[in-house]
């Protein structure tokens, strides 16, 4: 949590001697569908949550731009164990940006993270860690030169740690959102 800190006091140090507009602050919720891979299961498993989003971010609107987010999943349905609870990840991301000249900007995103679900399945934590490779894309819809709407499809490849040490597998998933949000830029 220090170092997220310590980055994020560095980010904004960097983000006072910037040009206007490249800095953006945004918030936003996703609709996400997370297929569990067979692993304390017979088959897949497919479980529907809501996430909330908050993320800083440096770049153009209609270019390159760098992304830090941190996303809140309250989950609702069993992962690994009853009581399966909150799911808490950060994000790097990437992005690409194009202006085509038409109302909205267009882009893509690639991007890592990782986080933590809160489980009774690990009997010594009572939490998982897990890392994530994530992509996607989406449109930003100008409302003024410091406000937009943002709508975003992401897909996210989801590793957990491993639950016990004699089973040769990671628990694994795959994560479908579609996100809605406003950005503010500065």
């Amino acid at each position: 949590m220090k170092n997220f800190i310590l980055l994020l006091t560095l980010f904004s140090f960097t983000a006072l001697s910037a040009n206007t507009n490249d800095i953006y602050i945004g918030f936003g919720f996703a609709r996400v569908n997370e297929t569990l891979a067979p692993y304390l299961r017979s088959k897949k498993t497919t479980i529907p949550n809501s996430e909330v989003s908050l993320k800083i971010g440096y770049g153009k609107r209609s270019s390159y731009a760098a992304e830090f987010s941190i996303n809140y999943l309250q989950n609702h349905s069993k992962y690994y164990a009853q009581g399966d609870a909150q799911k808490l990840g950060f994000n790097v991301s990437l992005l690409k940006a194009y202006d085509f000249g038409i109302y909205i900007n267009p882009y893509l995103k690639v991007g890592f993270g990782a986080g933590m679900l809160k489980t009774a399945a690990d009997t010594n934590n009572q939490s998982l860690t897990y890392g994530n490779f994530h992509a996607g894309a989406g449109f930003f819809i100008p409302l003024s030169k410091q406000m937009d709407i943002e709508v975003a499809y992401q897909y996210r490849y989801i590793s957990y740690e491993k639950i016990k040490l004699d089973n040769a597998s990671n628990p694994t998933s795959h994560l479908n959102a579609v996100y809605t949000g406003f950005n503010i830029r500065f």
